[in-house]
């Protein structure tokens, strides 16, 4: 079952990829007169995205139910590393009548700061793990 599930995605994810560069084609070709139907095809992958993330660890509880631990490990993680970009976010950097200008609040300012700070955070932690993985991979030879 896992497998014929495993080779359905596979399928489905090619399928994908060849869509999202059909668009791209078209919407370069097509110029401006075909941004809005690039965009609303970038909102169902969204969607399709945002059902796939909520369905994977479901779905993985379900046929493997020791994984749960692991889940819950991963999801531990990343709220420490959530706690560690709030923390180290700087809050209010730009004035007021810049802010105003633009038409941001300082609560939403506040919102993409913490998330620049967390995407750093992960991005250094995901190239961290790739070289210790690769130098244990060495190590153990």
């Amino acid at each position: 079952m896992v497998d014929k599930l495993s080779k359905y995605c596979k399928y489905l994810l090619i399928a994908l990829m060849v869509l999202n560069v059909i668009f791209g084609i078209i919407t370069v070709v097509g110029g401006e007169a075909k941004v809005g139907t690039f965009m609303v095809f970038a909102y169902c992958m969204l969607g399709l995205t945002v059902v796939a993330i909520l369905f994977a660890p479901i779905y993985g509880i379900v046929i493997n139910p020791k994984s749960v631990k692991t889940i819950g490990i991963v999801v531990a993680i990343v709220a420490v590393l959530a706690l560690i970009a709030l923390l180290f976010s700087k809050g209010s950097t730009l004035s007021m009548e810049y802010l105003d200008s633009m038409g941001v609040t300082r609560g939403i300012e506040s919102f993409v700061d913490f998330f620049m700070v967390f995407t750093y955070i992960v991005i250094g932690a995901t190239i961290a793990a790739v070289i210790y993985s690769a130098v244990s991979k060495l190590i153990n030879k």
